[in-house]
């Protein structure tokens, strides 16, 4: 079932590169459902790890669609974490980190290694780019990126606190944005330059 779930992304993600660079896609949901195997052995949530950008970022590819090939459970966790492209990108995120405490442990599981994942990519890309980095983001500001992923580490953090891959998440979020609480001080850093 893992190998049809990387040949069905592998397929859907087909042209699509990371934010930036000339990376293929499909690395990340393929290091994604790496991460996601390193806590579960639970087939169905490796297969929606590996397919957790379908249904937000290929065309064609619905719920139902992978309903139908892969069963009710795996589109339930893929569809669980996927964003709404019609809603502005601070929507989305506040929506995503609300939803995050709420949501069934699988469902947070895929969460946390697709933000280790972004993380882990921040970490191979910002020392060769500097701050022109953040540019390649919809903000376009480091600070708004960096309230978005301490928010996620805070939402997270009773139920991963003990988990490799979650405290991996927390020393690049601290790297890269800072010790302390997540801030929406960011919001006046984009009205002043608007």
């Amino acid at each position: 079932m893992i190998n049809e779930a990387i040949e069905f992304a592998t397929k859907a993600h087909e042209g699509q590169f990371r934010k930036g660079s000339k990376r293929p896609y499909i690395v990340h949901p393929i290091e994604v459902a790496d991460i996601v195997a390193s806590m579960t052995e639970d087939e169905e949530v490796v297969c929606a790890a590996v397919l957790h950008d379908t249904i937000e970022d290929c065309n064609g590819v619905t719920a139902e669609v992978l309903k139908d090939k892969f069963g009710t459970r795996v589109a339930s966790l893929v569809q669980s974490e996927s964003e709404d492209k019609s809603k502005t990108w601070e929507e989305r995120k506040s929506a995503t980190i609300q939803r995050l405490g709420k949501v069934p442990k699988e469902v947070q599981m895929i969460a946390l290694a697709d933000k280790l994942s972004n993380m882990r990519d921040i970490d191979r890309d910002y020392p060769k780019i500097g701050e022109e980095f953040w540019l390649r983001f919809r903000m376009q500001s480091k600070a708004a990126m960096g309230w978005y992923y301490k928010s996620i580490r805070d939402v997270l953090h009773d139920e991963y606190e003990d988990v490799h891959a979650y405290q991996e998440y927390c020393n690049l979020v601290r790297k890269y944005f800072g010790e302390g609480p997540a801030s929406l001080a960011w919001k006046n850093e984009i009205k002043r330059s608007l």
